[in-house]
């Protein structure tokens, strides 16, 4: 049976990953740990707030160390295009 979660766990979490992961917006840090929830849930794991707060974690520390050093994001270029003629 898939539990409900708690608003108020999932704002805490929300709150305190926002501080150690200040550079992504708001928004992207909270979708992380609902998305990261209802997947746990998902699966069939026994969801806690730390175990989702563990995984979320993980998961936005690889979305910053997957970011391009410039914080630019270049369009993969097609073969044939964007040469100088």
């Amino acid at each position: 049976m898939l539990q409900t979660y708690p608003v108020g766990d999932l704002q805490r979490i929300a709150g305190r990953l926002q501080g150690e992961f200040g550079a992504l917006s708001h928004r992207c840090v909270e979708r992380c740990v609902n998305d990261t929830w209802k997947c746990a849930e998902h699966l069939g794991f026994r969801v806690t707030p730390g175990l989702v707060e563990r995984v979320a974690r993980e998961h936005l520390q690889a979305m910053i160390k997957s970011a391009p050093p410039s914080g630019l994001i270049v369009p993969p270029r097609i073969h044939g295009h964007g040469r100088p003629a």
